[in-house]
């Protein structure tokens, strides 16, 4: 313990663990070493240990409490949420309990039922700030930039170089040069530890900051240093490696490859694709205004079917073998998507608009000949200092570090996107332009509703009325509707910008002014 205190997190765990073989059947360390692992950002190893526990004492509190807040950090709120409300029958003011519920939920798409178990756990403990920056993040997703504003504020005063609220307070506020916020946030990045993950939030807020106030050079370093520290961390990404697959997804999936498809007719699925910061965020908003629309976000459940079927029938999904499924394999695999949609709201037309679908698109045409794929881009220039400023945290997208990554991983989507436009049958897909849904937005809404079969409906105009929640980090623009000024953001950092323009010189040049 005094060596987790000390954060020597690796001696910590081999005592713990000398500590277990020596006193196997005591439950303490067990619950220790999972508390450990949770604080390591370890949830597989720290469930593990949880159950062990549990082996040993079934009913005790802290070993039920881990399993589930390890499963909540997997992302496994289903599975944690029943544990959870057991718990709370016998504590129900327990502080972890109500914010482990309040997660599980949010995971979920659950927020109404979410919110409260949050309140209730700030009443009990308001001076908790990481109950606050939890509450000022779900306030953001629905759109109260007020409270959120206010949450983060305490969490400062409380804690003034703390990153994580840095940098969600500067997605929602704009900076002025007499702002003492602006000094305070330099003085945080200034002290912040090098190579930290501290410094790379930080340093997306400091460069926010400078955005604001006109200071385009120094925002440029401080996003490139957030990006060159994300960048030094990366375990085992191969930009090559990537960039070959997207090759070989345009060499497998040929025109010849859709001769077989499930013969599905189901019309509900839309697709929203594109790179992160393409818009999709704001094409979601506007369908989703829509009566007969319903949105699932970033739902990702097309691959989890595919898993799924995978695992239950023990069928490889390489590309070679998916190019040469029957249809009656397309066609289990497409119910299988479909008893996914009939959990949820019923709708004529549902929207996912996970990013990495462009990936899949032979193979959601196999399963769901019916369903409908939106590709949203924006300039190239626009498009790639969009995922240059905002801050991932790793996992699907991590060529987004330096400007020669987004600048070859860019050139090879649009040359996949450009590929499946010639193959997939006429009417599939349509593709928007940022740009020109900001300049004549009903005429592309219009468009975009046609392209789904379904009437004309003025709520699609005044989306940013509703109260939906959005998950990205362009909730803020989302928020303020179409606006003509995050057009052309580019030529304030042009001329940091020349690695970007060599690679994409045939995108730029073929791209409509």
């Amino acid at each position: 313990l005094l060596a987790a205190r000390r954060d020597d997190h690796m001696e910590a765990e081999r005592l713990l663990v000398q500590a277990i073989n020596q006193a196997p059947r005591r439950v303490d360390l067990y619950e220790n070493l999972g508390s450990l692992y949770i604080s390591r950002n370890v949830p597989d190893a720290a469930e593990e240990v949880y159950r062990k526990a549990l082996t040993l004492n079934p009913t005790s509190f802290k070993s039920k409490l881990g399993v589930a807040v390890a499963l909540v950090r997997q992302r496994k709120g289903e599975d944690a949420l029943p544990i959870l409300l057991e718990l709370k029958k016998r504590h129900p003011n327990e502080v972890e309990v109500l914010q482990a519920i309040f997660l599980a939920l949010e995971q979920m798409d659950r927020y109404q039922e979410a919110f409260p178990f949050l309140e209730k756990a700030i009443a009990i403990a308001p001076e908790n700030t990481y109950l606050r920056e939890l509450r000022a993040l779900a306030s953001t997703r629905k759109g109260d930039f007020e409270l959120a504003r206010k949450d983060l504020e305490y969490v400062l005063a409380s804690e003034p170089d703390h990153p994580r609220a840095w940098s969600a307070l500067s997605r929602i506020i704009k900076f002025q040069r007499d702002d003492p916020k602006l000094f305070q946030l330099d003085r945080a990045f200034e002290n912040s530890p090098e190579d930290s993950p501290a410094r790379v939030y930080l340093a997306f807020a400091s460069a926010k900051a400078m955005e604001d106030v006109g200071e385009y050079d120094e925002a440029f370093a401080r996003y490139a240093e957030g990006n060159a520290i994300r960048h030094r961390h990366l375990d085992g990404y191969n930009l090559d490696a990537e960039l070959a697959h997207l090759q070989a997804v345009m060499e497998y999936w040929a025109a010849d490859a859709f001769a077989s498809t499930s013969g599905l007719t189901d019309e509900r699925p839309v697709f929203i694709v594109g790179l992160p910061r393409c818009g999709s965020t704001l094409t979601e908003q506007i369908l989703s205004a829509h009566p007969l629309v319903a949105s699932r976000g970033e739902w990702n459940a097309f691959e989890g079917v595919l898993l799924a079927w995978q695992q239950r029938t023990g069928t490889t999904i390489t590309l070679e073998d998916m190019t040469g499924y029957a249809s009656a394999q397309w066609a289990e695999i497409g119910r299988l998507f479909l008893n996914r949609l009939d959990e949820g709201e019923q709708a004529l037309r549902i929207t996912d608009k996970t990013l990495n679908t462009h990936r899949l698109l032979g193979a959601i045409h196999c399963a769901l000949p019916k369903a409908k794929i939106i590709h949203v881009r924006r300039h190239p220039l626009d498009h790639c200092l969009g995922m240059f400023r905002a801050n991932f945290r790793g996992g699907e997208f991590d060529f987004v570090y330096s400007l020669r990554g987004i600048g070859y991983y860019y050139r090879m989507y649009a040359r996949l996107m450009r590929h499946w436009a010639s193959v997939l049958p006429e009417g599939t897909m349509l593709e928007v332009r940022y740009e020109d849904l900001v300049r004549e937005p009903e005429r592309e809404v219009r468009r975009m509703i046609d392209f789904l079969g379904l009437p004309w409906d003025e709520a699609c105009l005044d989306f940013s009325r509703a109260r939906t929640i959005v998950r990205t980090s362009s909730v803020a623009q989302v928020r303020e509707g179409m606006r003509k000024d995050y057009m052309q953001r580019w030529k304030r950092y042009e001329k940091h910008l020349e690695p970007l323009k060599r690679i994409l010189k045939d995108e730029l040049a073929a791209w409509p002014e």
